[in-house]
């Protein structure tokens, strides 16, 4: 998805999984903040501006989770983890992936404890995949092992400060509305919040359309073209992975639009990615999407959604204003191992610095700009690849088990 970093974590189950808040035979269902408290903060770890958050299943395990707005039902990655703690299943289902397998195994297990720091969630359902299709330890190059979504959203307010990098979720009754902040209001289809927002394109008219609020998607915009007849696919683009789901990869094109607006907000020469035949037809149909919104547009700001009443809460951040950017080196790198410390190239993007420098997929970074790329993280390459045009990268690499040397600049391709 988004690149390889950029993970794009979309699927949509056969069945309604949803689960509400309430109470079964006097116990509560859903979840709540512990000691009876209107509101509660705890920190997150950003990577790539996806939301990853601590998670214990059961009150045994302790797991990491990636917060989603995009996905209707928690989500565990890894069959052995559940197997581990003996969560017993109730049936099987079908997931109806994104990428090139489109129909995927899964199981069913309810009544499920899922907690969160001074959070408890009670009778919860899990969906558990049969195999680990979105390998997101090996693409975000650290443990993660599942996905949150709906139930959790749906249960507060809750607040996402990027900068300080804390989650707060407060009562739905107890919550006042800032001043500061600007409102966007959005709908709820099939348990997943769209906003209206407007594309400027270069090659063609201004078009207002319903994209997806997706916090579980490191890109800024993505638009699928073949869903709106006068969305134009720009002249200038170049095709590359924009992301993997839970069918594998996904390929398509990064440009750029002249701008896009969100409520009040314009963004300019905002970078965007381009694919079609994404999502399922019964979807296109019933939501009437374009594409979606995600963490590289969402992490401008301090985000409160607002699942009671519909409403996005928007406060410009510091990163307001950066220029949005991409990996200009041309490679899309995968973690292997335990620790991590393998950092192996899965794709040479065409016309891309790298490609003219000579790299090839199946290359070992060994080393880059002098630093041991075992010791960095897959984030930290991200950064460096990204940082600005005509950056010198010289990197050592392992191929075919001889030591090779090679050195290009970064460069904009769009």
């Amino acid at each position: 998805m988004k690149e390889l970093i950029n993970m794009t974590l979309r699927f949509s189950l056969a069945v309604v999984l949803c689960v509400g808040h309430g109470r079964v035979m006097g116990q509560f269902i859903g979840f709540e903040i512990s000691g009876a408290r209107k509101s509660w903060s705890f920190p997150f770890e950003n990577y790539n501006n996806l939301i990853v958050v601590p998670v214990t299943l059961n009150h045994t395990l302790p797991l990491k989770f990636i917060l989603d707005s995009g996905v209707r039902t928690t989500l565990l990655t890894d069959r052995t983890i559940s197997d581990l703690i003996n969560i017993s299943y109730d049936r099987s289902v079908t997931i109806i992936g994104v990428g090139k397998i489109r129909e995927i195994n899964a199981y069913v297990a309810s009544n499920v404890s899922i907690s969160l720091p001074g959070i408890e969630g009670k009778g919860q359902s899990l969906v558990v995949l049969e195999e680990d299709y979105l390998e997101l330890r090996d693409h975000l190059g650290i443990n993660v092992h599942g996905i949150l979504g709906y139930e959790f959203f749906n249960a507060f307010v809750v607040t996402i400060d990027y900068i300080e990098k804390i989650v707060t979720v407060t009562e739905s009754h107890r919550f006042k509305p800032p001043r500061r902040y600007t409102v966007i209001p959005f709908e709820l289809v099939q348990a997943k919040p769209y906003v209206m927002a407007t594309i400027f394109q270069a090659d063609g008219p201004a078009i207002e359309a319903k994209f997806l609020l997706d916090s579980g998607a490191s890109h800024a915009l993505l638009v699928e073209y073949d869903t709106n007849e006068n969305i134009m696919l720009p002249e200038k683009r170049f095709a590359t992975l924009i992301g993997r789901g839970l069918g594998g990869e996904l390929f398509g094109y990064y440009s750029r639009v002249p701008a896009f607006k969100l409520g009040d907000f314009v963004f300019k020469d905002m970078l965007a990615s381009y694919t079609n035949n994404y999502s399922n037809p019964e979807v296109i149909q019933l939501t009437k999407r374009s594409g979606s919104i995600g963490g590289d547009l969402l992490s401008r700001f301090t985000t409160i959604y607002d699942y009671s009443r519909q409403r996005l809460y928007l406060l410009k951040n510091r990163k307001f204003s950066h220029h949005f950017e991409y990996n200009m080196s041309g490679i899309e790198l995968i973690t292997r191992g335990l620790d991590f410390s393998i950092k192996e190239v899965i794709l040479v993007v065409k016309g891309s610095p790298a490609e003219h420098a000579g790299m090839m997929t199946g290359d070992i970074l060994l080393s880059v700009n002098g630093s041991l790329a075992q010791d960095m993280s897959l984030s930290d390459l991200n950064y460096l690849f990204r940082s600005r045009p005509g950056k010198k990268i010289k990197l050592l690499l392992e191929r075919n088990g001889q030591k090779i040397r090679i050195k290009f600049h970064l460069e904009r391709l769009v």
